[in-house]
């Protein structure tokens, strides 16, 4: 097929254009800067670098800043779109940008797809459109939910948008919960999630080498608090079974049906590493920590929402798109976690 894709250079995206291209579609990597394209150049393997094509845009441009010319090329050809971009920001002050990038850039991508008469349109979401509830099912979430942030809600109001073109287009929502690394190799190319933890381990284990002290940190985390951690891999195969085999109009969780506790993931984490002189307590603790204490725990304070408060997650129309193709769900154990964390270290 040949398929157009927002957010190529982005972590989820330069995985994805790698799956396509290894399946042999044809990508239209949507760039605003084509210097951007390197790390995803890097991991095609030369003889399918003639399976890329650039098209010069943004997402803030009406009709996404395509050339006439290009659009006209384009029209007719396109098979289908991931629509993959996004930006993810919890600053509040950053709102207008966010619903201008979040909603109003998936208004234009929609209407351009629309203007290429293309046929299927793979919404890439989150999990977390479900506002402060604990609960997420396979369906569209009110808007007037609570949310936990501005992002939250711009998604929210996009899948919104996106289902009101289901007349127009075959479209699909597919919702990754928090994305970590390659199952099999542990690479990622990723800060957001786990990722902000293990970089915060890291630092205390270089500072207490550096002080050669014994001293114990604690960190504010729920222990027994579920986090939905889902591999980039299972994420691609749930984008790449929508483009062949999803039911249009639908949604599907890319999330984990058996996620690891908090005090899982630390164990992991601390043996990872190589360092054990940190552990976790739970919020009721918070006034037992030092100002020291404080301070570390600043940069986890934006995960807050996520590493304390386990959600429940549907599956029922992602378990029947695996089953429809026999493919085994996702099976994330203690081995995995490993993997993932040393695939940090390593990079």
């Amino acid at each position: 097929m040949n398929i157009l894709i927002t957010g190529a250079t982005g972590f989820l995206g330069t995985n994805l254009v790698q799956r396509l291209v290894n399946e042999n579609h044809h990508v239209y990597l949507l760039v605003r800067n084509k210097q951007k394209l390197e790390g995803v150049y890097n991991q095609i393997p030369h003889h399918r670098h003639d399976q890329i094509n650039v098209v010069e845009g943004d997402l803030l441009d009406e009709g996404l800043g395509i050339s006439p010319d290009t659009a006209i090329q384009l029209k007719g050809k396109i098979d289908a779109v991931y629509h993959t971009a996004a930006y993810l920001s919890f600053d509040e002050s950053e709102r207008d940008l966010v619903f201008n990038i979040n909603l109003k850039g998936t208004e234009r991508v929609l209407e351009v797809a629309k203007q290429l008469q293309v046929k299927r349109f793979i919404h890439v979401s989150t999990a977390y459109t479900l506002g402060e509830s604990t609960e997420g099912h396979e369906k569209l979430h009110s808007i007037d939910n609570e949310f936990v942030n501005a992002y939250e809600e711009s998604k929210c109001h996009a899948e919104h948008l996106v289902m009101s073109y289901k007349d127009d287009l075959d479209v699909i929502i597919v919702r990754p919960a928090i994305i970590i690394g390659d199952s099999s190799t542990g690479e990622a190319d990723t800060t957001f999630g786990l990722y902000g933890i293990l970089r915060t381990v890291q630092l205390l284990k270089k500072r207490a080498e550096r002080k050669q002290d014994k001293q114990s940190y604690r960190l504010l985390i729920e222990r027994d608090t579920v986090s939905n951690l889902v591999p980039v891999n299972f994420v691609i195969d749930i984008l790449a079974l929508s483009l062949t085999s999803g039911e249009p109009g639908t949604i599907y969780h890319a999330t984990n049906p058996n996620p690891p506790t908090n005090g899982e993931i630390f164990k992991a984490i601390k043996h990872g590493i190589g360092f054990h002189q940190v552990e976790i307590v739970s919020y009721e603790d918070e006034h037992l920590i030092t100002e020291e204490e404080k301070k570390l725990n600043q940069p986890l304070e934006v995960f807050k929402q996520y590493l304390n408060r386990s959600i429940t997650f549907d599956r029922t129309n992602t378990k029947k798109l695996l089953s429809e193709v026999n493919q085994e769900d996702l099976n994330m154990d203690e081995q995995v976690l490993l993997r993932i964390i040393q695939g940090f270290m390593k990079s």
